[in-house]
């Protein structure tokens, strides 16, 4: 009879060690059988206690006599006995997670395991292997990997004739959620090549192993059951919802995974894998991104929360928010320069705050010749009676909701729907004006979007220039394709070079604090790449800081030192970042707030958290710094780089071909505090982790899947 430790109270659930491989899952299989001996010899009829119908759980446990290693077998002595007297078998052990979708690790073992099987890549179609697979039940990982197997076998003797039928493209107003028609499947195959096609080969397969587990029904039902949920009510302990959604998302994802390990297949087969599949994956950053964004619910933007009293509208501006004083002058929380550059950021500005912040810049005080403004922000903002205002949750009023994987024109256009609903509802709505205190009734008579915030001052000055994009969250850093955005448009400004003053470069996000700054870093280094670096960039130039554990606060980590060591003239291009951070921190410093310096002090918070969930949280934002840091630092020695071609080539695409050659992934793949903390410590080292990371106790599930 096989058995397996559960916690005492979760009896029906598996206990998974995180990316364990299968000689590690031996040896703590080893250490178990040696206790189990142990407790059993304390007894006088050496007995020891085992479950055997956790459903049921009548005239459970059962007592079993224990007095030898031999009376308890591990796994891999179960099958090396089979497979010393079976000829050309082999047993591997392959962990897979049962809640999530396989670690890079994972699929990367069963690969090098598949190069072992001369006849999977001889030119005969005829000798095939037989890949048998068994998990705890043979139902959700066995069907995976059956899927996954026979993806392999197809690439070698070919699909069945219906995954050569022309498919049909996305049609985003009439989605067949039954062929897994979801917002994150088309993303995905629009960045794969060939993407259609890859999906349509893997539902194939889908369907010829569908007897048990049909993958593309289990997501299908999951989301069906979700969005049959009128009132939520507690299963298994927890919100029947939360259970759904997370159900649904768990196949979803592993279907795109699939899909993905599909075109890997395709590229890598014929070459027997020469590439390593997380050294493709590494080099396909992109996919991560798609992957962030699978929990499409808040997609399914509803006005109607609004009006209904379900969530509220909160001010952006609040008591507290303007720590530089800058209301009193421009009439914007937090509003400042970097000094020496025309680089400016500030909180998010309502009508007459832009009003005055383009006058002083075009003023006298600045004569700046235009003004180029990028917002920043991710989630829904809409302008009433001169506040802006975000919906919020009332379980989180201080936290925004993101919307995920969001363009420019599709936020505008649900921040136009919104306005659009409240004006013409004529309601009396509840809204905060600082979450402080009780929220107030309002009846709004005229609003406006942020762009057209925007256009309406435009027509006073015409040479305001407006751009959005849309970022994630304010510990996350932007992606490779915003910064080729923010990149083109500073690079195709002409009189940037030209005029002592030049255009304004002006930031914003909620608080003008973190996004913002990290942009403003950015055009600060690309502007002294044009006009040339200032003294403390060079050897020499630079302050002493003498405080204990200085070459933390210097920025001076184990992955940060290495990847300097692999840049060329990495510690010339570092001290050039570490000054321009030092000078976007010169005017906040009643924020307390420097990019370099808070990668230290946020991950020092983690030894006096009180919880578990604290402390995930703590080591995200610490590590999500670090990496934001070594972004900055990639980004100056790109500009470094291509200064002679003028950045003709994005940024996303010199990390694909420069970066990917310097092992910038697999650094950012291992990310962590090296000699600071011990190995069991280190988590969300991954690409994956950090940038599919959710926030613990999430706000209500308000839409479905889309």
């Amino acid at each position: 009879m096989p058995y397996s430790p559960r916690e005492k109270s979760r009896l029906r659930e598996n206990v998974y060690i995180r990316r364990s491989t299968g000689d590690d899952i031996s040896d703590q299989e080893v250490v178990i059988r040696k206790e189990i001996r142990k407790y059993a010899l304390r007894d006088e009829e050496n007995s020891f206690y085992f479950y055997e119908d956790v459903e049921e759980l009548s005239e459970e446990p059962h007592r079993h006599r224990i007095e030898f290693d031999e009376h308890i077998q591990i796994l891999e002595e179960v099958y090396n006995t089979h497979v010393l007297t079976t000829p050309n078998s082999r047993f591997h052990r392959l962990p897979l997670c049962v809640k999530k979708v396989p670690c890079e690790e994972s699929i990367e073992r069963f690969f090098e395991m598949m190069k072992d099987v001369p006849s999977l890549f001889s030119s005969d179609k005829n000798t095939l292997p037989v890949l048998a697979f068994m998990g705890h039940a043979g139902y959700s990982r066995t069907s995976f990997a059956m899927i996954l197997g026979t993806l392999v076998m197809a690439h070698k003797v070919g699909y069945p004739q219906q995954a050569n039928e022309p498919s049909k493209p996305f049609d985003p107003e009439s989605r067949n959620y039954e062929m897994c028609e979801f917002w994150v499947v088309e993303e995905l195959c629009r960045i794969l090549p060939n993407g259609q096609q890859l999906k349509k080969e893997v539902d194939t397969v889908v369907d010829l192993l569908g007897d048990m587990s049909h993958l593309r029904k289990e997501v299908v039902s999951a989301k069906q059951k979700l969005d049959n949920i009128q009132e939520d009510f507690q299963i298994y302990g927890r919100s029947a919802k939360e259970y759904y959604l997370e159900k649904s998302l768990k196949h979803l994802e592993q279907y795109c995974y699939l899909i993905i390990i599909n075109g890997y297949l395709h590229e890598q087969f014929p070459r027997m894998f020469r590439q390593s599949f997380t050294s493709w994956m590494l080099q396909r950053s992109e996919i991560y991104r798609v992957f962030a964004q699978a929990d499409s619910v808040e997609r399914m933007f509803n006005p109607e929360l609004i009006l209904k009293g379900v969530r509220f509208l909160v001010a952006d501006d609040y008591l507290g928010l303007d720590v530089l004083s800058s209301q009193r002058e421009v009439k914007v929380s937090n509003f400042r320069r970097v000094p020496g550059l025309p680089v400016y950021g500030m909180s998010q500005p309502n009508s007459e705050g832009l009003a005055k912040v383009v006058k002083t810049l075009v003023g006298p005080k600045h004569n700046h010749s235009s003004i180029h403004s990028f917002n920043l922000r991710g989630e829904v903002v809409v302008e009433f009676e001169g506040c802006t205002y975000t919906p919020r949750e009332l379980s989180g009023l201080t936290k925004n909701i993101v919307i995920p994987g969001c363009t420019c024109q599709e936020i505008e256009n649900w921040e136009k729907t919104l306005k659009k609903e409240i004006l013409k509802s004529h309601n009396t709505l509840q809204v905060y004006q600082d979450v402080t205190d009780p929220r107030e009734s309002k009846a709004f008579t005229e609003g406006m979007t942020v762009q057209e915030i925007y256009e309406n001052q435009q027509k006073d000055t015409p040479n305001l220039y407006y751009y959005r994009f849309p970022n994630r969250s304010p510990e996350t850093m932007l992606s490779e394709q915003d910064i080729d955005s923010i990149v083109g448009v500073i690079t195709g400004l002409d009189d940037i070079y030209t005029d002592e003053d030049g255009p304004a470069l002006l930031f914003n996000c909620q608080t003008g604090k973190s996004v913002s700054t990290v942009a403003m870093a950015i055009a600060g280094l690309l502007i002294w790449h044009k006009k040339g670096f200032p003294y403390g960039t060079k050897l020499g130039e630079q302050e002493r800081i003498s405080v204990p554990q200085a070459e933390y606060t210097k920025g001076e980590f184990s992955c940060v030192m290495l990847l300097v060591r692999r840049l060329p003239k990495g510690s010339q291009v570092k001290r050039e970042v570490d000054l321009m951070l030092d000078k976007c921190s010169e005017t906040m410093t009643p924020m307390h707030y420097h990019l370099r310096e808070i990668i230290f002090s946020t991950y020092n918070k983690i030894k006096s958290a009180k919880t578990p969930e604290e402390s995930t949280v703590l080591r995200f934002q610490s590590l999500s710094y670090l990496e934001r840091y070594i972004y900055l630092i990639l980004i100056n020695s790109y500009l470094h780089m291509e200064r002679a071609t003028s950045w003709k080539k994005p940024f996303s695409q010199w990390m694909k071909e420069i970066g990917h050659r310097l092992g910038v992934y697999n650094i950012l793949n291992n990310l962590d505090f090296g000699e600071l903390e011990n190995t069991e410590a280190r988590t969300m080292g991954t690409i994956k982790e950090r940038w599919c990371y959710q926030y613990p106790q999430r706000g209500t599930i308000r839409g479905t899947l889309v």
